[in-house]
């Protein structure tokens, strides 16, 4: 508090309430009693800082705690806090001036010396050095997550605490220096507006469209990330700010047909339509982010070419735009096994598919028949033509209460059929592919009397 009045600031104090406090898990809790009573001991000066003491004033605190060492030794206090504790203990990262212990219990606490940071333009990589709890947070990005926790009692130099209350994301300083120093800034700001379903600041929302273009420099697995944990927490808030803050045209600058400078969300755009499928996929609580993501994709890459010529360009497209940002392969194959079979139920609509049919269906979806089912139902919802997916789906159902006859291993392998019928090459791979569907349409049995039986009498005609 004296360095701090010393810089001719006078913070606000507040209490946190005894309801808010008891919020906060026994684990946690007892936790971070064993840190303070080490601290005194050890004569060490520190608080906890960021997004614990934001999420606790929400009413809803995280396991996430950071501390900030503005007195002490950090290195020799970690170090007696893991041994007493049982604890491991990370590394000292010098850069940062950061270290954690991480718990029996798998939980972790960071600690971080307060530091200053300095950048020298065009390098967003910051000069690191000792500093006092004000520089400490000075350099942080926003006033929400610059507020310290110290003997109950918040301290707050940025008034956080009130643009919590309003629910408003605001920076710590001039937004253009906040993000010029970061551009990720400009993704965090997005998702924690969508996490906390907060509003940017006008300033804030200045500050992001004139640095956007600036989001490209930033390293891909980590601009993915927080794309990703945006969405994750509210698709249709994300989008809305992806598209009204220039970041989707952007990330994503090879999308084509986009009327990008309307921005409007009415009925006959394609962000419509993009909005109307979110919201009935959050109605369905449909976690998966590839699904939200196919959404995004297979709406905006849309091309008047032929239609297989179509089909395969757009796969060639998006598999090189998600290559170029990071995706992990597994995310992006179901991205686009979502999108390439994105179709397979609606052209099932209105008629009468077999039960080899729908078996054949399921068999090829696999995993991703519930994210296609939901990826239908949403599709249906933009469409002015009410089509009954009911019939199909409930037959689906039924077809996989026989589950065996959908996913299952032929009692009978290619070496045997060798040995038995003397056939070898590509037409093993065959007889094996008329067993399935045998199987599948309840001609046969999968028994290896029933598998031998069918190939000879099919083998004899």
């Amino acid at each position: 508090m004296e360095e701090i009045r010393k810089r001719g600031l006078e913070p606000k104090l507040y209490t946190i309430p005894q309801n808010l406090m008891n919020k906060i898990s026994n684990s946690i809790l007892k936790k971070i009693h064993i840190v303070i009573e080490l601290a005194k001991e050890q004569k060490i000066s520190l608080a906890i800082v960021g997004g614990f003491v934001r999420d606790l004033l929400l009413g809803n605190p995280s396991q996430d705690v950071d501390f900030v060492v503005f007195r002490g030794d950090i290195n020799e206090f970690t170090q007696i806090l893991a041994k007493r504790t049982g604890s491991k203990i990370g590394k000292m990262n010098n850069k940062t001036l950061t270290t954690q212990i991480r718990f029996a219990d798998g939980i972790f606490f960071e600690f971080n010396s307060t530091r200053k940071e300095e950048y020298q333009y065009p390098s967003r990589t910051p000069k690191v050095s000792a500093g006092t709890i004000l520089d400490d947070l000075h350099r942080r990005d926003f006033t929400i997550n610059a507020l310290l926790l110290f003997d109950e009692k918040v301290i707050d130099i940025f008034n956080g605490k009130e643009d919590l209350e309003q629910g408003i994301i605001q920076t710590t300083r001039n937004p253009e220096t906040v993000f010029k120093e970061d551009y990720l800034r400009i993704l965090r700001a997005v998702r924690f507006a969508s996490k906390l379903d907060f509003v940017l600041s006008e300033r804030v929302q200045t500050g992001i469209r004139k640095n956007v273009k600036n989001l490209l420099e930033v390293p891909k697995e980590r601009t993915l990330s927080e794309l990703r944990s945006a969405l994750s927490y509210n698709p249709i808030k994300t989008l809305k700010l992806l598209i009204d803050l220039n970041i989707l045209e952007t990330m994503f600058s090879q999308i084509l047909n986009l009327d990008l400078d309307k921005r409007i969300f009415s009925s006959d755009t394609i962000f419509q339509k993009i909005e109307t499928k979110y919201k009935y996929l959050t109605d369905m609580s449909v976690s998966d982010i590839a699904v939200y993501f196919a959404v995004l994709l297979m709406e905006t890459y849309v091309e008047e070419e032929e239609t297989k010529k179509r089909e395969s360009m757009l796969k060639l497209k998006l598999d090189k735009q998600l290559r170029f940002y990071k995706f992990s392969n597994k995310l992006r194959e179901n991205i686009l096994f979502i999108i390439e079979n994105r179709n397979s139920l609606l052209s099932l609509i209105g008629s009468k598919p077999s039960k080899l049919e729908l078996r054949q269906l399921l068999k090829k979806l696999g995993t991703q028949m519930e994210n296609i089912i939901y990826l239908t139902e949403a599709e249906l919802s933009v469409k002015a033509n009410k089509l009954d997916f009911t019939s199909l789906k409930n037959a689906l159902d039924e077809i996989k209460k026989k589950h065996d006859l959908i996913n299952f291993q032929l009692r009978i392998d290619g070496y045997e059929i060798e040995a038995i019928f003397g056939i070898k090459g590509k037409k093993i791979k065959q007889l094996k592919s008329d067993l399935q569907r045998a199987i599948m349409n309840e001609e046969i049995e999968n028994t290896k009397v029933s598998c031998i039986k069918y190939l000879k009498e099919n083998l004899e005609k």
